[in-house]
């Protein structure tokens, strides 16, 4: 367990461990492109599984899977699970689009 350095094209991911201040980003050994670091709270879905366009959606509007927060009724506040769908996925990001990152790692070099 710890934070993981993904590539969103080969569908893989490094653990990296739980030290995140020397974290830094990294390329893809398999493809070279930049790979994006993602919270410790990440589970890679298998390899050739269709939940990668799910992780790809949310890590591309600022979802790194850090913790999400919903207000309930009685005012608390409590932490949201993360989509394992694509219909999914499109309804938290609209939902929760003003907890997400602006900045994105993830870019095409």
């Amino acid at each position: 367990m710890g934070y993981k350095s993904v590539c969103l094209d080969c569908h893989k991911s490094y653990s990296l461990g739980t030290d995140f201040e020397n974290m830094r980003e990294s390329a893809c050994p398999q493809c070279g492109k930049r790979m994006v670091l993602l919270n410790h709270k990440f589970r890679p879905p298998k390899l050739e599984s269709k939940q990668w366009e799910v992780v790809k959606i949310l890590v591309e509007n600022g979802f790194k899977y850090q913790r999400i927060f919903s207000k309930h009724d009685d005012g608390k506040l409590y932490a949201v699970d993360y989509p394992v769908t694509l219909k999914e996925a499109k309804e938290f990001i609209s939902l929760y689009k003003s907890q997400a990152f602006k900045e994105t790692n993830y870019r095409q070099p």
